[in-house]
């Protein structure tokens, strides 16, 4: 097996990922095992004895001041405190930390202790008055606690009990800011509390990551009106994190010193604040040591968390991105097997502050990457790459790094994108557009490969958690979305707006940025030099050995003139055709690893997998309904009447990739069928009677609308997060405007 690194030349339209897939292999050949990683259990099971029945009662206490009841009218939440008991809420935070925070790990969990002051401290005094610290109002913490729990109701199962949850922890954070504001007015109007003066300490990070999982929670729960109200809410929590000046790095010494001890191990229990306070002066230094860098790397963390919900947006919305890529100054995150040690001694054995300094800053990553393409012929000139041992190599990015920077190049092509609002894209500007970010994707690709501990599979085999294959579905999508651009189709999503998806997939002037690439002309003589090469994917990395699937383009020479001008091909179709080759793969991969919803429970998948499942699927059945359109007259439905493509008229009509594609879309469509088979079997007589309903074979409408239903069915399994049950319904309407326009089709004269 040669290195990784090599290129190899030509165009290759599946990734090295799908084709380990297909051969049963490995996806990273550099993987060894990491017995002694603290992430070995990734469901493991998790203390949450520092929530007790006087947390319990905190937070009770805190929900029951007049200040609260009176802010119900503003911010109405239902009662959930009879309802959820100690250990019901264990149950949550226990379901939380095993099921979501492997996604999106910004909490340090090895030293989040719910008996410190800010989780047990009422906001205000029995007096009524403000309970005000030295560095600002005390207590508050609870909604930390009530956001977490809010999320792990919904992995539980429980959504009555988890939108109670999300209300009250929106409640208790709104409460917190307003009793914050009245301190703020109070200490500029007596100057008694100088510290009050510094935004930081005037901004405790747990309020930063309470408000981070409500808005997580609000844009995620299939509700219109949540919706709505947390999508300024993002705005004001990037504000908030710009408060807490997250977006730069600020040393130990700078911070308040509750803020470093907040995590302190609970098992000493402290009465109050000032024995809390006391005794984090009297740790051993390797203690302090370890708590320094802690709360240091958990404020980058949790800003780059911030930064994956803002780049989530922009992508599964179109939403104008919260934070850009500008503005963060700071390095990428540590390792996950760092960041999870569980005490002093682990964090030093693994190299404790020395390895965290080896981080690479996330903008000198992020340059590496944009211009990779001037570094082509040259990779040994790579930020990330080393021709010796690329599992030593310096450096290389984090896992969680990984999944930043994936999100930054989406940013980034929503950005130049930006840029060309309002004019006609010319064909050198997409081209260059292509140019620049294609091999950006690559040189992200060979630094996601680098990691031994890196894989696609589900769990993690060498016992790293699923944050490395949580890349993988962003990268599918950034070379989806490289050629076509479903800005609009975004928007009509968040506006629940079904035809509006359909009309722009179908007619949208923005899909695609060609001048003529929707007029319906034969293709332009200029692409015969090379018709539809598309470049690698991570195939470029140069794995010679491995069982690379062939694809039409790789190694075969030009076809003549008449097989390329087919009757009435359109530009568009050409670009189309291109981006379902790679939603094609996407989906493929994802089905012979088993990384679907079909296999998985939502639990064990993030949402991104939902959203190229969702995404893939439209382009992939937009691509086949505009061919449908096109050869219909000639060959009527396809995936309905039995033709034989390979010979006249289909010959004459489809290219060698066309028929490629189709035999991938009949693959794909065979495997989903199978699974949804076995599952209608072993469910009961109403859900087996809708499986059997839905089943490709049963479809009517041609392989568009066959692809949608059968993807909207398996989104219909994804039971966590409600929003994927808008995609289904969405995948659905779609799926009758399709099959219009195959009916249609074939009534056209030829």
């Amino acid at each position: 097996m040669t290195s990784v690194g090599q290129p190899i030349m030509g165009g290759h339209s599946q990734s090295m990922f799908s084709s380990l897939a297909t051969n049963g292999e490995s996806p990273n050949p550099l993987n060894v095992p990491f017995p002694n990683s603290a992430l070995r259990n990734e469901h493991s099971p998790v203390s949450t004895d520092t929530f007790t029945d006087s947390t319990r009662q905190a937070l009770l206490a805190s929900m029951s001041t007049p200040h609260w009841l009176q802010s119900s009218q503003v911010f109405p939440a239902r009662k959930w405190t009879s309802k959820q008991s100690t250990s019901d809420l264990q149950r949550y935070i226990s379901a939380y930390i095993t099921y979501f925070h492997p996604h999106i790990p910004f909490l340090h969990i090895p030293t989040l202790n719910f008996q410190a002051p800010q989780y047990t401290n009422n906001l205000r005094t029995p007096s009524g008055h403000l309970n005000l610290s030295s560095t600002g109002v005390a207590g508050g913490g609870g909604c930390l606690i009530l956001s977490m729990a809010a999320i792990g109701a919904l992995y539980e199962y429980e959504s009555a009990a988890s939108k109670d949850l999300f209300d009250a922890a929106k409640k208790m954070i709104q409460l917190y800011l307003e009793e914050r504001r009245k301190a703020d007015m109070s200490a500029a109007l007596n100057r008694s509390h100088s510290s009050r003066d510094s935004s930081v300490h005037n901004t405790p990070l747990w309020l930063v990551q309470a408000m981070l999982l409500n808005v997580i929670y609000g844009h995620t729960c299939g509700d219109k009106t949540s919706a709505d109200i947390a999508s300024p809410h993002c705005a004001a929590l990037v504000s908030l994190a710009r408060a807490a000046e997250l977006t730069h790095h600020l040393d130990p010494k700078n911070l308040p010193q509750d803020h470093l001890v907040a995590g302190t191990n609970g098992n000493d229990s402290p009465d109050d604040s000032e024995n809390w306070m006391s005794s984090s002066f009297s740790q051993p230094k390797e203690r302090r040591d370890w708590l320094n860098w802690k709360i240091v790397e958990e404020r980058k963390r949790t800003l780059y968390a911030i930064f994956v919900l803002s780049s989530f947006l922009v992508s599964a919305y179109n939403h104008a991105p919260a934070l850009t890529n500008s503005e963060i100054r700071l390095d990428l995150p540590c390792e996950e097997d760092l960041w999870a040690a569980e005490s002093p001694q682990a964090w030093k054995q693994m190299g404790g502050q020395t390895a965290s300094k080896k981080t690479l800053s996330f903008s000198a990553a992020l340059t590496s990457l944009l211009t990779a393409s001037q570094r082509e012929q040259s990779q040994s000139a790579n930020l990330f790459y080393n021709s010796d041992d690329l599992s030593n190599s310096e450096n290389r990015p984090s896992t969680f790094g990984c999944l930043v920077l994936i999100y930054s190049l989406h940013n980034y092509i929503w950005e130049t994108r930006q840029r060309h609002m309002g004019r006609q894209w010319t064909a050198q500007e997409t081209d260059a557009m292509q140019s620049h970010i294609e091999p950006a994707l690559r040189a992200w690709q060979a630094a996601w490969a680098s990691n031994p501990v890196h894989s696609l599979e589900r769990p993690n085999p060498f016992g790293a958690g699923p944050l490395s294959a949580d890349s993988i579905p962003l990268l599918d999508l950034a070379y989806v979305r490289l050629f076509v651009n479903l800005g609009r189709c975004k928007e009509a999503f968040w506006q629940r707006d079904w035809s509006g998806m359909a009309d722009e997939l179908a007619r949208g002037t923005e899909i695609f940025q060609h001048p003529d690439a929707a007029m319906n002309d034969v293709v332009d003589p200029s692409l015969t030099g090379h018709i539809d090469t598309r470049r690698d994917s991570i195939a470029d990395l140069g794995v010679s050995d491995l069982a690379i699937s062939k694809t039409p383009t790789q190694d075969e020479p030009m076809q003549t003139l008449s097989n390329i001008y087919k009757i009435g091909q359109s530009k568009r179709e050409k670009h189309l055709r291109k981006a379902a080759f790679y939603a094609a793969d996407s989906i493929s991969m994802s089905d012979r690893l088993g990384n679907t919803f079909a296999e998985f429970s939502s639990r064990e998948l993030p949402m991104q997998c939902a959203l190229c499942a969702f995404d893939c699927a439209q382009v992939l059945a937009e691509w086949i309904t505009t061919v449908q359109e096109r050869v219909g007259p000639y060959l009527g439905i396809l995936g309905r009447d039995d033709v034989d493509l390979t010979q006249v008229p289909g010959v004459m009509l489809l290219e060698d990739e066309d028929c490629k594609l189709v035999d991938k879309i009949k693959e794909i469509l065979g495997s989903i069928e199978m699974k949804m088979q076995r599952h209608f079997q072993n469910g009961n007589s109403m859900s087996a009677l809708s499986a059997v309903q839905r089943l490709p074979s049963l479809v009517e409408g041609g392989y568009g609308c066959k692809i949608l239903i059968a993807t909207a069915s398996i989104l219909e399994r994804a039971a966590v997060w409600p929003v994927t049950k808008l995609m289904a319904r969405s995948l659905e309407a779609q799926a009758m405007r399709m099959k219009e326009r195959t009916e249609h089709s074939v009534m056209m004269t030829p």
